[in-house]
């Protein structure tokens, strides 16, 4: 059986993830601008929570990517036009991989993405 996560069940979701072996973000991260999640259960209780989410993935490419300078300036105008359209059509997060430190470090520490499994996420 399925059914919608309430805020009721949001302590049992976080005792879940704290018991995980494997790492999550907490359990705010399930209801998180407005993603929707669903709990499973059988006649025992619940079992497990299932978050979806409308992710927008972003890759691009630079032509030198030696002008750190030049491309900031244009990293922060991708982003902010992304975020723009994602958040117009309905997306909730934004989501892009990449191979460059630099990039990531820049991105987690001036525009609002953490890291998750080498994966880079902002909500919008």
């Amino acid at each position: 059986m399925t059914r919608p996560l309430e805020s009721s069940d949001l302590p049992m979701l976080q005792q879940a993830l704290d018991r995980d072996k494997f790492p999550h973000s907490d359990a705010g991260y399930y209801t998180l601008n407005g993603s929707y999640s669903e709990v499973y259960e059988d006649s025992s209780g619940p079992v497990g929570v299932l978050r979806y989410s409308k992710a927008l993935r972003l890759v691009a490419v630079f032509n030198d990517n030696d002008k750190s300078l030049q491309n900031a300036k244009t990293v922060i105008k991708m982003v902010t036009d992304a975020v723009n359209r994602a958040k117009s059509n309905g997306f909730t997060e934004v989501i892009f991989n990449t191979q460059s430190e630099t990039l990531a470090n820049f991105c987690t520490q001036k525009l609002g993405f953490f890291e998750s499994k080498g994966e880079y996420v902002r909500a919008v």
